[in-house]
């Protein structure tokens, strides 16, 4: 077994604990609108967004342990780490447009900000991780030995 194929193995479940510990961040944290400590507010249950994203990782890493035996299953870990970042940009791109991050917003009780938290960095890093070990893993299917090749051309020749 060589190190790239290890190496896509390792960057898959990599991404999979960068999913894991993404899922239990928030995706915002509410700022007093001066500059100060950050409260969070949400301890509540995973959602089902959440859930599927961490089995969509698990399916990833499955797909990168696939793919040191079949090639094309090297698409798994591809299409997962497109989900995940994808899943990020759609998520966080609704809190820039309205209201704004970084923008002082009146609430009831005077002044907050949102910024963001953990979450999307930890979902775009982790599909990072995927989408690298798909694209490893694919990869090392077209480095076959010549060695191989060699030995099957003697053999027919003799």
């Amino acid at each position: 077994m060589d190190r790239q194929r290890i190496l896509a193995v390792v960057m898959a479940v990599a991404g999979f604990g960068a999913v894991v510990a993404g899922i239990h961040q928030e995706l915002l944290h509410v700022a007093p609108g001066y500059d100060g400590s950050i409260t969070t507010g949400w301890d509540g249950q995973l959602n089902h967004e959440e859930n599927l994203l961490a089995r969509l990782g698990g399916l990833g890493v499955v797909g990168a342990l696939a793919a040191l035996r079949w090639k094309y299953a090297a698409v798994v870990p591809v299409v997962v780490g497109v989900v995940e970042v994808g899943y990020s940009l759609v998520a966080v791109s609704h809190y820039v447009r309205d209201p704004g991050l970084y923008t002082t917003v009146q609430t009831f009780d005077g002044t907050t900000r949102f910024v963001l938290g953990a979450e999307p960095f930890l979902l775009v890093g982790g599909g990072l991780l995927f989408l690298g070990a798909g694209f490893v893993a694919w990869r090392t299917h077209g480095e076959r030995p010549a060695s191989h090749d060699a030995a099957t051309e003697a053999s027919s020749h003799a």
